[in-house]
């Protein structure tokens, strides 16, 4: 299916900016994407993911045009930050006074209990449009938890719990960029597909406009299961 060839390239350019030093050419993205008919907002957003996962664009002070608009390509340092709405700032400050009324415990337990509190701020600085702020913190806390029954008790200082933290909180932020990357391909096909056949089959009523899936690859140029599974999605398999 079309949404595996693009995962499959998805995964490829991120292997391949992994060996290339974290830096890619322009060309090098178009080559391994090009057969796929991308617009261009499907091409921004995987720019926007490889630099989630820290590879950056040769040229990245070019600027990247999104609805005529100019954005240029950040440090990967600098993580675009998402402002909290009024109700998760009420949510994160409940939360935190939850946090206060726990009682202290021992070893491994008080560790953990040390560094929720840091660890739901910096979910808050990390927020991000593809995952609800509670969620964030679980994820945070999920990175702590593992944290503390991890690494030597030497290097477990501020710095190496509050890195751990980080670094989970992200890659749970790339796996759910990821998917939505996937969901907006697979809807793009879908939109495109249902376009081609109202197109094609303007009168509804003539049995001689209706074209089968076998016609349909033809002449859409596309693979039949591929057609097969955007029918099925649309209900249309019939």
């Amino acid at each position: 299916m079309d949404i595996q060839k693009f995962q499959e390239k998805l995964a490829e350019i991120c292997e391949l900016g992994e060996k290339s030093g974290k830096i890619l050419k322009p060309q090098q993205i178009k080559e391994c994407f090009g057969e796929m008919d991308l617009d261009k907002s499907q091409l921004i957003k995987i720019l926007q993911y490889l630099k989630l996962k820290g590879i950056t664009i040769e040229g990245a002070e070019v600027a990247l045009h999104t609805s005529g608009e100019e954005q240029e390509t950040e440090p990967e340092e600098q993580e675009q930050k998402v402002p909290l709405t009024p109700e998760e700032e009420e949510y994160l400050k409940e939360y935190l006074e939850g946090l206060e009324e726990q009682k202290a415990g021992e070893g491994q337990t008080e560790l953990y209990l040390k560094y929720l509190p840091a660890a739901a701020k910096m979910a808050a600085e990390m927020n991000c449009e593809e995952i609800f702020l509670a969620d964030l913190i679980q994820e945070a806390n999920i990175s702590l938890l593992m944290a503390v029954g991890e690494g030597t008790e030497d290097e477990k200082d501020d710095n190496w719990f509050m890195g751990r933290i980080r670094a989970g909180i992200r890659h749970a932020i790339e796996e759910q960029t990821q998917r939505k990357f996937e969901d907006d391909y697979l809807v793009a096909k879908v939109e495109k597909l249902e376009a081609a056949v109202r197109e094609l089959t303007e009168d509804e009523d003539d049995e001689n406009s209706k074209f089968s899936v076998e016609e349909l690859a033809i002449i859409l140029d596309m693979d039949e299961e591929e057609i097969r599974d955007v029918l099925r999605l649309t209900g249309d398999d019939k």
